[in-house]
């Protein structure tokens, strides 16, 4: 199956090789952290960086044409209990309505240690995606 990979200038570029979004088959497929686009991480604020999260994700979706009403499954990791609810906070404040499907996982540790959140998600762009 082909797939495409995605970029958008607003989400930071990994120096290692992984691919920012990749579309295949009429779905999306985004993960991200809570880095901007400069690198810099809202140290011990899941808060803010569960927004800068999601403002990754959406940059990516609308780069291959969607919105985020085409997210169809996440998985959350979340690296502290205590940071559940904040982070839900902000998650259903981006997703109030018709909100996707979603997996959550408390970690052990994430890529660096002061990342508290990471999302995965998949969206579905339907033929619009297709390479």
């Amino acid at each position: 199956m082909p797939k495409r990979a995605i970029t958008s200038d607003k989400v930071l570029k990994s120096s290692l090789p992984f691919a920012q979004a990749t579309v295949a088959g009429g779905f999306m497929f985004v993960c991200s952290t809570g880095h901007d686009r400069q690198g810099k991480l809202a140290i011990g604020d899941v808060r803010a960086q569960t927004q800068q999260t999601i403002d990754n994700i959406r940059a990516l979706i609308e780069e291959a044409g969607g919105s985020m009403r085409d997210v169809v499954k996440c998985t959350v990791y979340v690296t502290d209990r205590a940071y559940w609810a904040p982070m839900n906070d902000v998650y259903f404040a981006n997703f109030a309505e018709d909100p996707p499907h979603r997996v959550s996982c408390i970690v052990n540790g994430l890529g660096s240690p002061d990342m508290l959140v990471e999302i995965d998600a998949t969206a579905y762009l339907g033929d619009a995606a297709q390479v």
